[in-house]
This record gives structure tokens, C-alpha cells and sequence, in this order.
């Protein structure tokens, strides 16, 4: 796992959403020593918050939520991007929660290729955090459903990840 880090941080953009993941599952063995000198070397942080923000996800949206909340045609999607830019107080790296009509992937490439992006998001976004909306979706289509769920997963975030961005409908 060692080894995956080390290639996952040096791509680009960075994969620090598998990093951190397996930076994690190392840190619960005791086995971490030269997977934390891969972030170093790399200089990055692991995402601090993941697997907290990743908990609290699957206690709110639960399978009987998801199975019986969602109402109208489902297509849309609601996505996390990850950005930096943040200090250390505050984790180094934040969360952008948005959805769209396009996959979560199109919609993260053109945040950071300054299309229709949110702010920062150019310069700061990193990569989509899969594991804390894949899950989640689809949504649905009708704006108003699609904004609802938007603010859900923002909302339930929130009280996890240091800086939260991105459109909160109510």
C-alpha cells in the first residue's frame, strides 16, 4: 500500500482521496511510518477529515433514506470536490459540494478549468471525493430535488469539515 501512496501523490491532480484512505487503513495497523514519509516527500497532507466526514455520511443518508426520500425522475448528481488553499488551522484542505446534470467527473474538470466554476476552484480544487457522495446518487432531475440533496450532504458535512462550500438552497 506503501508503494500505491507514493504514485497516487504524485499524480496530477494528486489522488489524495485513495491516499488518505490507505494512509488511514495503515495508520489502524500501526504500519505507517513510511507511508506518512510519502506525504512529506510529496509535500501534502493526508485529508484529516475523511474518514470522520465519510462515518457521518453513511449514518445520515442510510439505505432506507435514500430508498425512500428520493422523489421524481432520478439523473442528476451531487458531488464533493476537494480544494486546498486553507491553513493549517483549519485542516488545509476544505470540501465544494455542488450537482449537476453531468457526472460528477465532467463537472470537477470544469471546475478546475475555470468553466461555470465556483470560486477558488480553479486554483484550488484537487480531485471529486468519491466515497463521500457516490453512493448518494443519483438524484433527482428537478432542480428543486437536486438542490434539496445538494444541501443535505453540505449540511451534513458541515459539522465535520473545517470549510464547506457551494450553494445551500434552504
Amino acid at each position: 500500500m506503501t508503494a500505491a501512496i507514493g504514485g497516487w501523490l504524485v499524480s496530477n491532480p494528486p489522488s489524495l482521496e485513495l491516499a488518505t484512505l490507505a494512509y488511514d487503513e495503515l495508520v489502524s495497523r500501526g504500519t505507517d511510518l513510511d507511508a506518512g514519509m510519502k506525504f512529506a516527500g510529496a509535500g501534502l497532507e493526508p485529508v484529516g477529515w475523511l474518514s470522520a466526514a465519510r462515518h457521518r455520511l453513511h449514518e445520515v443518508f442510510t439505505p432506507d433514506i435514500l430508498s425512500t426520500q428520493k422523489k421524481g425522475r432520478l439523473g442528476a448528481n451531487i458531488y464533493v470536490m476537494l480544494r486546498h488553499g486553507y491553513t493549517a488551522d483549519n485542516g488545509w484542505y476544505g470540501a465544494y459540494v455542488g450537482s449537476t446534470g453531468k457526472t460528477p467527473a465532467q463537472r470537477c474538470t470544469e471546475h478546475r478549468k475555470g468553466l461555470r466554476s465556483a470560486r477558488g476552484l480553479p486554483q484550488y480544487g484537487i480531485e471529486p471525493l468519491w466515497s463521500l457522495f457516490d453512493f448518494i446518487n443519483p438524484v433527482p432531475n428537478a432542480r428543486k430535488g437536486r438542490e434539496e440533496w445538494e444541501t443535505r450532504l453540505h449540511e451534513a458535512l458541515a459539522p465535520i469539515i473545517p470549510k464547506v462550500t457551494g450553494d445551500v438552497a434552504f
